[in-house]
């Protein structure tokens, strides 16, 4: 998992909503399951989505520290993170006995990590990593009365090892990125549990644009990145039939500096929007080419 992340995932709303058919006087309720897709939510990071009458924001801080030269050597760098993530979850729907449901739930989650990156060749990294933290209800809100909203702990994790290649010409630098991880989380109940495994290839490009301030030489990189999800993700939606993730592109653009600038904690900070298609569209802000 990565403070871009980061890569980072798990449910986190366990919705359970008593459907009253037409009929008031059946004896038997349905029960309509909705299990947010939270680690879904935060690997995608920073952003939103909407699914099923579920409206997702998620937003990240990606604290991180690197340490140089790790164990004396120069091709050796060790990451410490501490992503801290910060998700809004709105459910809105009407059962068929034209009941409105609505349910409000904020999470926290910190996903400390570490990372390994090294440089076997020049301009190539290869970068082991591991997260797992816990996510936590913060505040919940649901109507009509007899709604049941999961506030359990969330155990979030992921692993897996990351590549970034870079090549040069003139002012432009090109980025090659992928990355093979597992991802998962579960409230420590075996029925309300999630993981899947992720293939992201992406390729970046980055250029100067021409004026400095202050000193500064601020730069601007689009990228494309495709997300093969192994095996698919799954969203609840109330009423219908779970939506199926298999694919996701991306299309960003960040803004930053052509030398790395540290400001407050963060080394060589980018910023940028993105927006994600496929099975399932997505906006995203993020913090450089996550790879």
């Amino acid at each position: 998992m990565k403070p871009q992340f980061i890569h980072m995932l798990v449910p986190i709303l366990a919705l359970i909503a008593a459907l009253t058919p037409g009929d008031m006087s059946s004896a038997a309720d349905k029960k309509a399951n909705v299990e947010v897709n939270f680690i879904y939510a935060f690997q995608l990071g920073f952003g939103s989505y909407n699914v099923g009458g579920l409206d997702v924001e998620v937003y990240s801080l990606p604290l991180a520290y690197t340490f140089d030269k790790f164990l004396g050597r120069d091709d050796l760098k060790l990451v410490l993170n501490t992503p801290v993530y910060y998700g809004r979850f709105r459910f809105r729907e009407t059962l068929p006995d034209a009941t409105r449901v609505k349910v409000d739930q904020d999470m926290m989650s910190v996903i400390p990590g570490v990372e390994l990156q090294w440089e076997p060749v020049r301009h190539w990294h290869i970068k082991p990593f591991i997260n797992a933290g816990l996510a936590w209800q913060i505040y919940d809100s649901s109507t009509p009365n007899g709604l049941s909203v999961d506030d359990s702990f969330v155990l979030v994790y992921s692993t897996g090892i990351g590549s970034l290649y870079q090549m040069f010409w003139q002012r432009f630098t090109f980025s090659v990125g992928n990355r093979i991880s597992w991802a998962g989380n579960s409230n420590f109940h075996e029925s309300v549990k999630q993981s899947f495994a992720l293939l992201e290839n992406g390729v970046d490009v980055r250029h100067p644009l021409g004026f400095t301030y202050k000193g500064y030489e601020p730069d601007v990189s689009v990228y494309f990145n495709w997300y093969y999800f192994i095996p698919d993700t799954t969203f609840d939606r109330a009423l219908k039939a779970p939506l199926k993730v298999e694919n996701q592109y991306e299309i960003a653009a960040t803004f930053g500096f052509t030398e790395p600038k540290k400001v407050w904690v963060l080394t060589d900070p980018r910023i940028g929007v993105g927006y994600r298609f496929g099975d399932l569209d997505a906006f995203a802000v993020n913090f450089g080419f996550p790879f």
